[in-house]
């Protein structure tokens, strides 16, 4: 099933400007949306060391975010980010990627949205019985998270 980026990128990014849903596509219990982060200087292209901007793409990878259920559906943000060139001779960082920083935490793997809702069950009953009820709510983590 194939449907509307535009609803989805309402739907699931709303007040994030730096993402653009490219497909949506639902197979197997799982809802997939590939995304990727838009150009320009808007996108936060800056070097975190330095705060030069770059528009000097060095390689592109995904990252694969798994994010709050969506009607007992699994859902999953397949996000392609650019790693940018740094193009100050005296920065120490020579890449950096673009940050989502309202949609996830670098190296994360779960979306800020999820990430919390952990956190609330994980602080209310932790233990067997968090593990029980974010399965039950669908989020179906390991017993490490």
């Amino acid at each position: 099933m194939l449907t509307d980026a535009s609803f989805w990128d309402s739907l699931v990014f709303d007040g994030i400007d730096d993402v653009d849903v490219e497909t949506v596509t639902a197979e197997f219990g799982t809802v997939e949306v590939v995304a990727r982060g838009r150009g320009g200087r808007a996108a936060g292209t800056a070097c975190p060391d330095c705060g030069r901007f770059s528009d000097r793409v060095h390689d592109r990878y995904q990252r694969r975010l798994k994010d709050l259920p969506l009607a007992e559906q699994g859902f999953v943000i397949r996000l392609t980010a650019r790693r940018f060139i740094c193009g100050s001779a005296v920065c120490p960082r020579r890449t950096f990627a673009e940050p989502f920083s309202r949609l996830a935490a670098p190296y994360a793997r779960f979306t800020t949205r999820l990430n919390r809702s952990l956190e609330g069950v994980g602080l209310a009953l932790a233990g067997r019985a968090g593990v029980r009820l974010a399965a039950q709510l669908g989020f179906g983590p390991g017993r490490m998270t």
